[in-house]
């Protein structure tokens, strides 16, 4: 059954019953998105092979998707105001193009985020293990990974008003070891001039072409520049949601690309020995960077916050997901339709 809107306050309701909680604001909003986003995640997963594909020069992708990807945003802000409906995608497509396109779009959409959040728990947990130093076997990987997922989980199932909180605690997480940790290096730690961002360092492609060894290092841009739109994956839990979603997916990218490159310049000055890094020979370069320019103790404590940013980043990743399935099963698209459409006590 479709949805009815009430356009005083944007609440879709089911045969006039049921309606979430709005109880997200703007600056909730914008936490979502941008710990979505996580450039912290990004940066550590891809900063090396980044640098050893393309040398420095491979920080520029960071702007240049940035731009390509806010028209993207200014277009998604826009349905979002239009159509302010939880789900995002699923519920735009089959409003702009049908509901076959829709079914498609909706699948492909919902595995790529059952991937992408099994992918950051299995990440996260290499944290957990150098934090803890229980050793890293297959095993105690899964285990580990398993438990963050249920975690993540319960916060989740919590209600909205928690999911809000901790998208909070893991932004304010994200700032302080992306942009802060950032600024840090390039004040105290600097060890290269800030003209080896157009420095290649003689790397070349296969073929010997640098241009195609630029374009390689897109990587690092393309896998950090998507999940603003879970800014709209929530919109009937958002107050005014048709004015805050919009601005909030276009802060999600802005913040994002300062931080990120603030945090990957950093990490290129700082780096004593950044020929290494770009020959391949230091593989991991980010936690020795940290160690010496922090020792031992705080780079202990960029752990933790680490694991709390990237935490928050798999929460925001199954809240999109659990809304992506709601508004799936409002429409009775989905095996078991019936119970995965209803709106708990929390609102959720």
């Amino acid at each position: 059954m479709e949805q009815t809107p009430d356009k005083k306050n944007h609440n879709f309701q089911k045969d006039g019953k049921e309606q979430f909680n709005r109880s997200i604001g703007l600056i909730s909003n914008f936490a979502l998105g941008f710990t979505y986003l996580s450039p912290l995640t990004a940066v550590y997963s891809l900063f090396a092979l980044a640098v050893t594909l393309a040398g420095p020069p491979a920080v520029w992708w960071i702007l240049i998707v940035a731009c390509g990807q806010l028209l993207v945003a200014l277009v998604f802000g826009e349905v979002a105001s239009q159509y302010p409906i939880t789900g995002g995608l699923y519920p735009w497509a089959r409003r702009l193009w049908g509901k076959k396109y829709a079914w498609i779009a909706a699948w492909i959409y919902l595995w790529a985020l059952v991937v992408t959040i099994t992918s950051i728990a299995e990440y996260t947990s290499t944290f957990v293990e150098s934090l803890f130093h229980y050793g890293q076997t297959p095993a105690t990987m899964l285990v580990t990974s398993v438990l963050l997922l249920l975690l993540m989980m319960a916060v989740n199932l919590s209600g909205t008003k928690n999911l809000a909180r901790v998208a909070k605690i893991g932004f304010w997480c994200e700032i302080v070891s992306v942009i802060a940790l950032g600024i840090y290096l390039l004040i105290f730690h600097r060890s290269q001039p800030f003209s080896v961002i157009f420095d290649s360092m003689g790397v070349l492609a296969h073929d010997g072409s640098y241009s195609t060894a630029f374009m390689s290092a897109a990587l690092m841009g393309l896998f950090m520049f998507f999940g603003f739109e879970a800014c709209g994956n929530v919109a009937e839990e958002v107050q005014n949601p048709s004015k805050k979603i919009p601005v909030a997916m276009i802060l999600s990218i802005v913040f994002g690309a300062i931080s990120a490159i603030i945090s990957v310049m950093g990490y290129l000055l700082a780096s004593p020995n950044l020929v290494s890094i770009v020959n391949g020979k230091t593989s991991d370069p980010i936690p020795a960077i940290l160690n010496e320019a922090l020792g031992e103790t705080g780079a202990t404590v960029f752990i933790v916050v680490a694991i709390i940013a990237m935490l928050s980043c798999s929460l925001s990743l199954q809240a999109a997901l659990s809304r992506l399935i709601f508004s799936f099963s409002r429409d009775r698209m989905l095996p078991g339709s019936e119970w995965m459409a209803k709106i708990s006590k929390n609102g959720v």
